[in-house]
């Protein structure tokens, strides 16, 4: 008797284990094989982290509604690279933050456009800006390789 209850509890515990590393694990098999239906209740279950994060980051509602977007756009397309080593969400949230990201850089050089050519004499006058911060890729990297290196 004692026999089939420890293996039952360790059934069990394997079972949350599982469950705890992926609950939607069904769910992103389906999405892998690129089912509609399946993609749309990821998108239904993160799609309103996703915006929250992406709204904590650039600090603007428009951009927010973008990043979520184009997040679960790139999420969709790159659903294969997807490796189950860590959680859909905590993928797709790194997604959603490079996107972000993105956004406030591209915005950034925006704001400091000019709204055209200022002349000295004949001579037009070009003003370029160094933007010396590193690209979400770079700071990515230098992310993972401070991860590696502890």
């Amino acid at each position: 008797m004692s026999i089939v209850m420890n293996e039952a509890s360790t059934l069990r515990a394997n079972v949350a284990v599982l469950n705890s590393q992926e609950p939607d694990a069904a769910l992103l098999d389906a999405a892998r094989r690129r089912d509609p239906e399946a993609f749309k209740e990821l998108v239904t279950r993160y799609g309103p982290r996703i915006f929250r994060l992406a709204q904590k980051i650039t600090r603007n509602r428009e951009d927010a509604e973008d990043v979520s977007q184009d997040s679960f756009a790139q999420a969709f397309l790159h659903m294969d690279t997807f490796r189950g080593d860590s959680r859909f969400y905590t993928w797709l949230a790194r997604i959603a933050i490079n996107q972000s990201l993105m956004k406030l850089r591209a915005r950034r050089l925006r704001e400091l456009h000019f709204d055209g050519p200022a002349t000295t004499g004949d001579t037009p006058f070009c003003a370029e800006v160094a933007d010396n911060t590193p690209t979400p890729e770079q700071r990515y990297s230098q992310e993972e390789l401070q991860r590696i290196l502890a």
